[in-house]
């Protein structure tokens, strides 16, 4: 039993460092060559005199960089692009789709609240003839050109795999009792398919002590106090999204506490939270934003060039870790050239 145990333990490890040695790769492409790709490409004219509006959900540094992926993808074939944001709400992306249609645009790749509270909307403006594309949701319906998601189940995964590693070494004889703090009124199948990943990595490993909602940073703070209130011997937190990761390590600081997060989302707060000597934030799952904008809006041109295209995409996730600090730096430089580069 030892032996099998030893081997078992032995093969964790050449798989850890196996997947780590990939999103390093990963991580250095997006340094070498996405920016590359944005900047460089050979521009042309044949999409000019063509208005394509690309919307996002919130004003975040991840979705601005997607939003900016977008914008520069489209104006490279000489697209004049018009950007918006709904803040997640449904009444305000009806808006904005409202806006689009009376200023006459051709296409929208648009990050939908919801796959099915956004469709009367997108649905009535594809009527008006405005090609449609989603990003990061798929949304199978005839009047779509096509979608390009990340896979917010291997987020998940990707996050509990890594948990599932600290728990091994730092709770070898017991099940760390761990709060989860989701977004379901905002995103709920997002905010579901996220945690469902991340349990089927860890759920027998932990004792689920509490499940609450609170995406907010503003509001999750407070929230996660009342969870440590709550649950004095508390060992760790699993966070779904930005807010309520950032709520969550500001409100285990404010206790003088040691607890160890688990987060998704990946902006440059958050990974300075995970560089800092606190030793909190232990790892981040997070989508390509890159690849989102950049991906989405080339299909979407492609189409209404009248080239081949594709209409389904899917894209994995990456992970950032406390435990590799130079590949968290170099993505959140990667962000910042990418931004620059929008503003030119």
């Amino acid at each position: 039993m030892e032996k099998r145990k030893k081997i078992g333990l032995l093969l964790l490890a050449v798989i850890g460092i196996t997947v780590a040695l990939i999103w390093g790769v990963r991580i250095q492409e997006m340094k070498n060559e996405n920016t590359e790709n944005l900047a460089d490409e050979e521009k042309n004219d044949d999409l000019k005199g063509t208005t394509i509006a690309s919307v996002i959900l919130l004003e975040d540094q991840t979705e601005k960089v997607m939003q900016t992926a977008m914008r520069v993808t489209a104006e490279k074939y000489g697209a004049t692009v018009i950007e918006g944001q709904s803040g997640g709400e449904l009444e305000r992306e009806t808006r904005l789709l409202s806006d689009y249609m009376e200023q006459g645009v051709d296409a929208i790749c648009i990050y939908p609240v919801s796959p099915t509270g956004s469709l009367a909307g997108l649905e009535n403006a594809a009527k008006q003839g405005i090609d449609i594309y989603s990003v990061d949701l798929s949304m199978e319906s005839k009047w779509l050109t096509g979608y390009c998601e990340a896979n917010q189940y291997n987020i998940g995964q990707m996050v509990g795999k890594k948990c599932a590693e600290y728990i091994r070494e730092n709770f070898p004889d017991r099940k760390p009792k761990t709060a989860i703090i989701q977004f379901s009124a905002l995103l709920p199948d997002t905010s579901k398919s996220r945690t469902r990943g991340f349990l089927s990595m860890t759920q027998s490993l932990i004792d689920v002590v509490q499940d609450v909602d609170a995406w907010d940073a503003s509001t999750s703070t407070p929230i996660v106090k009342e969870v440590l209130d709550a649950n004095p011997d508390l060992d760790m937190i699993f966070c779904a999204n930005e807010g309520g990761t950032v709520g969550a390590v500001m409100a285990v600081q404010n206790a003088g506490l040691k607890i160890p997060v688990f987060g998704i989302d990946i902006t440059e707060q958050l990974v300075n939270m995970m560089l800092d000597d606190d030793n909190i934030l232990q790892a981040l799952g997070g989508q390509d934003p890159v690849q989102l904008g950049e991906r989405s809006m080339e299909n979407l041109c492609r189409y209404l060039m009248g080239k081949d295209y594709e209409s389904e995409i899917v894209i994995p996730g990456i992970l950032l870790s406390r435990s590799r600090p130079g590949e968290a730096r170099d993505y959140i430089e990667t962000m910042r050239q990418i931004l620059e580069q929008g503003k030119k």
